[in-house]
Formats: structure tokens, sequence, C-alpha cells
């Protein structure tokens, strides 16, 4: 079966003063009162923001070395930068199983709030929303990573033990009516970009379309954030000054997640997981950008994407680490803290301007990448044709997201690009089939239903 880490979260954070429900409680219980519903919708954040490395690890990490941003500084780290991950991978199953947890913990938040009538409706529209903006999100994620996967809607057992895979398309459909869905019931919401939101179910719908090659509809649904100066609607966010990028103020950001607390009572206070890890705390770094990548930021002096690209010398030896974030410790000034960032709006640029390119609509996929290329301190980017403006694409969404979410590794995929680049890093032992995950041993043991990804042995 589908394996489940069912989670009604040990930790929380400030969004409401209330506790969590304790484990002694069940399910039923915890909805029959309003503070067990509040508690519950504690836990779509704390479960998943906090509690699942999903959100605020494996993508960043993992994924990154996956593709050809990173490697590790330990050659026992080789499965993962070299790509030889088998069935039996520890973190692509973890990939597998936090990501149905987290699905699961959706599904049953909007199956009991569904039928309750405890929340006025305004409150219960947004907490659906927001649920379905999870479920969404998770499912956008392992779509990409092993293909078809089974599509799993309720919380009943034959449905989650016996589900065979879904055509990837049928994910992609229920992807996008969640997040429309998640649209609808957040129109009226005014909560901050801590929360999910009507702009952060947009955002994610973009990048859905994108995924989706449904160019019209991902053009569509970035306008909509985009400003208005730039041949968009949106009136909220605008692109932020460089070294404000990654700050919890940052104007660009639609969707960020306050650590706090994550680990323990006065920790994570103004800085994030990806801080702690990348930052090297000795005299030598773990996590090494690739030369590639190296040469390909500084490959351009004034790009200031360079301040991106830590530099740690020890002897003789020089390493390149990701240094987005600046932080590893509460820095002195709130106006310095930092958040871990979901979604940004340099993304929908990016977003628009493939979606225009695939469309031959290559003079406004020109504008979009160079708002993004001005903001970086780089020139003008001038060319009519499409593969020309489709490849610039591809440089600049590695150089705005490495070791972030697994863009790198979902985008070479998607577009077909993995089998030209990978082959030529020098260091991975690549065959086409891997640009799909292995489905983890330990599932296919529990579902017989589930069928191996074309290319891997069962052991």
């Amino acid at each position: 079966m589908l394996l489940f880490i069912p989670s009604m979260l040990v930790s929380c954070n400030d969004v409401l003063d209330i506790d969590p429900p304790t484990s002694s409680l069940t399910a039923d219980a915890t909805y029959s009162s309003i503070g067990g519903i509040e508690a519950a919708h504690i836990g779509l954040y704390t479960g998943n923001f906090h509690n699942n490395p999903i959100y605020y690890q494996y993508l960043d990490v993992y994924l990154s070395m996956f593709s050809d941003d990173m490697k590790h500084r330990l050659n026992s780290w080789s499965a993962y930068y070299a790509n030889e991950y088998t069935t039996q991978n520890s973190v692509i199953g973890y990939i597998w199983s936090y990501a149905y947890s987290s699905i699961y913990q959706s599904n049953d938040f909007i199956s009991r709030l569904s039928s309750s009538d405890l929340l006025s409706e305004s409150t219960k529209n947004q907490y659906i929303g927001e649920a379905y903006w999870f479920r969404a999100y998770d499912y956008l994620l392992l779509v990409n990573l092993f293909g078809d996967v089974p599509k799993v809607t309720s919380t009943t057992y034959d449905e989650n033990s016996t589900s065979p895979r879904t055509p990837k398309s049928e994910i992609f459909d229920l992807i996008i009516s969640d997040l429309q869905q998640s649209q609808k019931l957040l129109e009226s919401s005014t909560e901050g970009n801590t929360r999910v939101t009507a702009d952060a179910a947009t955002a994610l719908l973009a990048r859905a379309y994108l995924h989706a090659e449904q160019w019209d509809n991902a053009v569509a649904e970035a306008s909509k954030l985009i400003p208005t100066d730039d041949k968009g609607s949106g009136t909220k966010y605008k692109l932020a000054e460089f070294s404000r990028i990654y700050k919890a103020n940052s104007s660009e950001t639609i969707l960020q997640s306050n650590q706090s607390g994550f680990g323990g009572s006065d920790t994570y206070v103004g800085y994030t997981r990806p801080g702690i890890l990348f930052i090297p705390y000795t005299t030598r770094a773990n996590y090494l950008l690739s030369d590639a990548l190296v040469a390909d930021i500084r490959s351009d002096s004034s790009d200031l994407r360079n301040d991106w690209v830590g530099v740690l010398k020890s002897g003789s030896t020089t390493y390149y680490y990701p240094y987005k974030y600046k932080n590893d410790d509460t820095p002195s000034s709130s106006d310095d803290y930092e958040y871990l960032i979901f979604l940004r709006l340099t993304e929908q640029y990016l977003i628009r301007a493939e979606a225009y390119a695939r469309l031959g609509n290559c003079s406004d996929a020109v504008n979009d990448i160079n708002r993004v290329r001005k903001r970086a301190g780089q020139g003008e980017f001038a060319s009519s044709d499409k593969d020309e403006i489709l490849l610039e694409i591809e440089t600049q969404r590695r150089k705005e997201f490495f070791s972030e979410q697994a863009f790198r590794w979902i985008d070479l995929n998607r577009t077909g690009r993995a089998d030209v680049v990978y082959p030529s890093t020098g260091y991975k032992v690549w065959e086409p089939y891997k640009k799909l995950l292995p489905i983890p041993y330990n599932e296919i043991g529990r579902n017989t239903n589930l069928t191996q990804n074309q290319g891997y042995d069962e052991l």
C-alpha cells in the first residue's frame, strides 16, 4: 500500500494561539470543536513547512544533486550526484511517503471540513482552499519526479492500499482543478504571504500549466501577478532589489514560510534550513556548486547573482557553495530576517516568457527575459529565434533557481534537455530512463497494483 506517515503535528508556530491536538485524541474528536479544527488547520502548515523535509530540505539538497547544479564533497554521496540511485534509495522512498502523507492529511482535512458547520462560511472556504493548494503542490512534485502516480483523493483504506498508477494527464487535471478551487475559495482571504492565498494558488497554477504545456493558460495566470507596467494586471508584487530577494519583507515574495521554532523554541528565528545546510561552519563546505554552474554565473562579471556563489578557501582548495540565504543564525536586525521562499514573482516572468516563446510570441518573451536580466545587472538579450530564446530562458531559470525546489531537475526533464546536458557533466552515470525516479521498492511490496518505471530492477 502507499506508505503514509499521518501526523497530528507536534510543533506549532504563532499563526494561531492554540495547541495542536494530542495523539490521544481521535480525528473525530478533533473535528468536533472549533478549537480542534483550528489545530488541524495549523497542522497543514506545521506538518509541511516544519515537519515535512520535502518542503524545507529534500528538493533544495538532494534533487539539486540529482541535477547538474550541485555535488557533495564526499564520494560516498555519489548515488545522488552521479544518479546511481536504485529502487531502495532511502531519500526517494521518503519523498514518496512524505508526499502521500501530506496528501492524506489534505484529503482528511477537506473531507471532514466540507461536512462541518462549526466555522463561518468564509473561514471554512479559506481553510479548504489552503488544503487544496497543499494537495496540488504534492501531486505536482510527484508527477514530475515519478510520472504516472496513484491518484488518491480520499482516506479510505482500499483506495490508499490498492490504487494503481494513474496516467500523468489525469494527475495534471486534478492539480489544475485543485488550484482553481483554491483560487475561488481564497478569493476573499486577506492573509499575508506566510499563508496560502489566492495569489499563491495563481502562481502555482501558472507553474502547473507550464509543466502541462498549456501555454495560453500559463500566460494568463502569470499575467495576473506580473505588474501592469509589464503587461500584466498585478498590483501587489514587484521585483525586489537584488539584495532583498530572500529577505522576509521582499516585495516579490508570493508565499514564504517563517521557520521560527523549527527544531525547538527560539531556533530558526530569521534564518532558514538552507542557510544552515549550505553555509559552511568548518573549514570545508559540504554542498558544492558544480563547476559548470559556477562558470555559467561567473561568465558575466556584471551578473549580481555572483553574490549567490559562496566562496570558501581552505589551504589550496576553493569551495563554491549556494549562498542565496545569508543567515545561519538570528541576525541583529529584524529587517534582515530571512524566511523560506516557495513562490516569487521572478518565476512568473520566466513562466510567461517560456509560454510566449512556445506560442511563437518572441518579442514579448524577450521583454520578460530582460526584466529578469535587468534586475540581475545583466545587459539586454536580443533574439528573434525561438530556440535561442528557449535556451536563454533555460539559462536564466538555472541562474535564478539553483538549489531551490528541484527547479533544474524538473526543467531539464520536462523540456527534453536532460539527455543532452547530463552526459556532458563528466561525473554522471546517465541513462535516459533515469529522468523518472524509481517507484520505491517498499511501496511496490505493499501495493501489488503498482508497477515500476522502465529501466529499474525490482530489487
